[in-house]
């Protein structure tokens, strides 16, 4: 089932939530929706599912306009994150309730009803425990009840609201893995509400990053993890570092240092940000194109070393992650001299009154001074 959104609008009195939202969901894919709390990601999938009123715009199942249709007609399976399972049932109740409560003329016979729901306590790895209550169930279990609640309607899409937002870290990525794999064997049209990068990471096939009521990005995961398209992505997708740097002659330079780490990508001369994880840079014995720091502070972390620097060059403190190095060669404290340069980042500027300039899509460790480098 593809999914159409074309110009969704909601307001919330005198606060506007969605802002005009085109997208288009293939059928069979695992997307994800993500954002900061207030970026309307939740009301957007509210609005796909029809819990939500909208005021603009339209939401087309497959070549049916679904706009106006009821929760019922649109057949969707809604997953919430706290459960909204009926305390008084049993599991397996639960799981029938929605097959239950069809009209006579659509309802399964009651041997249909029970066998439905037994399969699918089996698909979500609940078998054999039908006849228990939720209260007897961890969190991880009460979520796989919901889903196959979900499930047992039949949707045609199925829609999860930060479903594992109430589980500890270690549920979570159990469950991550659990839904990946079921997803796989259902071939659902599947879109799902999420504020954690590392789960829509992990999940999704592709993820619509959204601020503020509007779509900032969508794209694979390899997309808008390593081509974000503003500021605000790379931001929200990982803790960057922001340098100071310039375009001169179609060449990109730290602020500080003799040559250029790359080429501008098309930018004008003139200042610019640069975006670098804490993975993507590099300390160097001797290169023209770096600069040089201090570490303030050093931390082992497994096989990774953290460390804290200031940059001699412009005062910026950054943070960075490198391997760690033999102990019997090097291991790093504080005071010791580095020098850096990042091996993959991205360009941004943004000068009033006009569009947002990038340039961006550089990796790799480099080669010599001003030459593309991958």
């Amino acid at each position: 089932m593809d999914i159409t959104i074309r110009g969704i609008t909601k307001r919330f009195g005198g606060y506007t939530a969605l802002r005009g939202i085109d997208l288009d969901i293939r059928s069979g894919e695992l997307l994800a929706l993500l954002g900061p709390s207030g970026s309307g990601k939740t009301t957007l999938l509210r609005a796909i599912a029809g819990l939500e009123p909208i005021d603009g715009g339209r939401v087309l199942f497959g070549e049916v306009d679904a706009t106006r249709l009821s929760v019922q007609e649109r057949r969707v399976g809604f997953v919430f994150q706290h459960y909204a399972l009926f305390k008084h049932m049993t599991v397996l109740d639960n799981v029938s309730f929605g097959l239950r409560m069809r009209p006579r003329a659509l309802r399964p016979p009651r041997d249909e009803i029970r066998r439905r729901a037994l399969e699918l306590l089996d698909l979500v790895q609940l078998g054999g425990l039908h006849q228990r209550y939720p209260s007897q169930l961890s969190g991880g279990q009460r979520q796989r009840v919901a889903l196959a609640r979900a499930l047992a309607i039949e949707p045609r899409v199925l829609l999860l609201d930060e479903p594992f937002g109430a589980l500890d870290a270690k549920v979570r990525k159990d469950l991550r893995r659990w839904l990946r794999r079921l997803h796989r064997e259902t071939g659902y049209t599947t879109v799902f509400v999420t504020h954690d990068q590392e789960e829509a990471l992990e999940l999704a096939d592709r993820i619509v990053v959204m601020n503020r009521g509007v779509i900032e990005q969508v794209g694979s995961t390899d997309q808008v993890y390593d081509t974000p398209s503003s500021p605000f992505v790379f931001d929200f997708l990982g803790s960057p570092n922001v340098l100071p740097g310039e375009v001169r002659d179609g060449a990109v330079y730290l602020r500080g240092a003799a040559a250029p780490i790359d080429g501008a990508g098309g930018l004008a001369d003139g200042a610019v940000d640069i975006y670098a994880r804490p993975g993507d840079f590099r300390v160097v014995a001797d290169d023209p194109a770096a600069v040089d720091g201090r570490v303030i502070e050093a931390q082992r972390t497994g096989v990774l070393v953290r460390l804290t620097v200031s940059l001699r060059s412009n005062g910026h403190t950054v943070e960075i992650e490198i391997p760690q190095p033999d102990p019997e060669i090097k291991v790093w404290s504080a005071g010791d001299a580095v020098r850096l340069r990042p091996a993959h980042f991205s360009l941004y500027r943004e000068r009033p009154g006009q569009a947002l300039e990038i340039a961006q899509d550089r990796s790799g460790d480099y080669a010599a001074p001003g030459s593309r480098g991958r």
